[in-house]
């Protein structure tokens, strides 16, 4: 399990996108095995158009300012995942804010489909669309010293997709369950810190938790620590389990 800081994830710019990419695992433009995860700094006023990957895929929005997703205004937090090939969206960045957002992937895909002129690479409509807004994820009232939380995102399904939340008191140890029965799990610290492997991660850090891998023990630093868990559904929708 490794965790990676938004200060530390490499900064790629997409000018023919309008956005900066800062990549914390893989690479934007690899396909094969993963992770791929980075976060997107959209520039005002830039409308990013519906598409599908082939690929499962998490996203979580950092909203606010007037940003839009499919034409609702996309709250402080905000949790998307589709299955491969489902398509979504459009979603855009306020015409005076930057909007950020997390896209995050078991297995990397460079491809993405604009709809509706890629319609005719999809080899099916895809399956699940899931999105949610994420109540209570600051750190003005997490349980007291050495409690948890955790409050459910997205009801978790029989192959193993879920989302969750996570709220760490101050100074509390926390063990993750293994990810054996999902594609990998990705955390994403949304207030507060936490320290694992001798180091501390703050807000907008993310770890990667393969499905083969022991889980590591977490530590709340003294503000407590709030964190997303979201878990890939195995085997992934698009690819057989061989492939995967």
């Amino acid at each position: 399990m490794k965790f990676v800081t938004f200060e530390d994830a490499v900064r790629v710019r997409e000018d023919a996108h309008g956005f900066d990419s800062h990549v914390f695992f893989g690479d934007r433009k690899h396909e094969g095995p993963g992770p791929q995860i980075y976060m997107n700094a959209v520039d005002p006023g830039v409308k990013l158009a519906a598409h599908f990957h082939r690929i499962d895929q998490f996203q979580v929005f950092f909203g606010g300012d007037e940003s839009v997703f499919q034409r609702r205004p996309i709250p402080a937090v905000f949790v998307h995942y589709t299955d491969a090939y489902s398509s979504y969206g459009p979603f855009s960045a306020s015409p005076d804010a930057s909007l950020l957002y997390a896209t995050i992937r078991a297995r990397s895909d460079n491809y993405g489909g604009i709809m509706p002129g890629a319609r005719k690479e999809r080899p099916h409509g895809g399956g699940r669309q899931m999105s949610a807004e994420v109540h209570d994820w600051s750190t003005t009232s997490l349980p007291s010293q050495g409690g948890h939380e955790i409050r459910e995102v997205f009801t978790a399904e029989s192959d193993g997709l879920a989302a969750e939340l996570v709220r760490l008191g101050p100074n509390t140890a926390y063990t993750p369950s293994p990810a054996d029965g999902t594609a990998g799990r990705t955390f994403c610290v949304l207030d507060g810190s936490l320290n694992t492997a001798g180091s501390e991660f703050g807000p907008r850090s993310i770890g990667w938790q393969g499905r083969e891998e022991a889980p590591v023990p977490i530590q709340s630093g003294d503000e407590g620590c709030s964190i997303l868990l979201l878990d890939f559904p195995w085997p992934p929708t698009g690819l057989g389990k061989s492939e995967a």
